[in-house]
């Protein structure tokens, strides 16, 4: 570091204007070749240092900033965010639905009027209609039997003695209404000719009388 300092100030001493001479300058003067080569190897001695210096310092700053760098760089790294993780889908987890709750049902009350109405109304209903099926049941055994008992029946022989003993006067024929004239008293179609027989007109023809008895048989009496 003198050297540099000396060869700096040489060099400001040489770019300063000349001043008057003094008694040192002309002692100094005495011996000009021996001044002027010191000053010059002085000169070019502190040139080499200053550069050999210069040098020097930057080699050091060279090596101290290769030497920083990586630590930057590896800041760098830290700072930078890290990759992101792949996150697998979660698997759904499906819960099974609760069962709707059933609202809780009142009782109703058994006591109740219109409770004990209902059911009075429905018992009578229910025994009419029981009363109905077994009345329907009875007709219809009633009209089996008596188709039973008709078919089995023979032509009553009574029946066929009145009419043999019975007139026909004659018959007359008409869109109001046929009639026959039994036993002098005349007969429309469905009136009874004998009560004590169940006897009735059945059909009335020009030359021909038909007669029914109360078990279907059918009597012809001609003219």
């Amino acid at each position: 570091m003198s050297l540099i300092n000396q060869a700096l100030r040489k060099a400001q001493h040489q770019r300063t204007p000349s001043r008057p001479a003094t008694a040192a300058d002309h002692a100094s003067a005495s011996h000009p070749k021996y001044t002027g080569n010191f000053n010059k190897s002085g000169l070019l001695i502190g040139l080499v240092a200053g550069i050999a210096l210069l040098i020097g310092l930057v080699a050091g700053l060279t090596i101290v900033v290769l030497r920083k760098d990586p630590a930057p760089v590896a800041q760098q790294a830290a700072t930078l965010p890290a990759p992101a993780k792949q996150i697998s889908p979660a698997t759904p987890i499906i819960q099974p639905l609760a069962a709707p709750t059933p609202a809780p049902t009142q009782p109703l009350e058994q006591d109740s009027p219109s409770v004990l109405n209902d059911l009075r109304l429905a018992r009578v209903a229910a025994e009419a209609k029981a009363a109905a099926d077994a009345t329907s049941a009875k007709q219809a055994e009633a009209a089996k039997q008596l188709a039973a008992t008709k078919a089995a029946a023979k032509p009553s022989q009574d029946i066929i003695q009145w009419l043999g003993k019975s007139k026909i006067s004659g018959v007359r024929l008409s869109t109001s209404g046929n009639k026959v004239i039994l036993n002098n008293n005349a007969y429309l179609v469905g009136e009874t000719v004998n009560v004590g027989l169940g006897l009735k007109v059945l059909i009335i023809q020009e030359k021909r009388v038909l007669f029914i008895d109360p078990n279907g048989k059918k009597y012809l009496k001609q003219l």
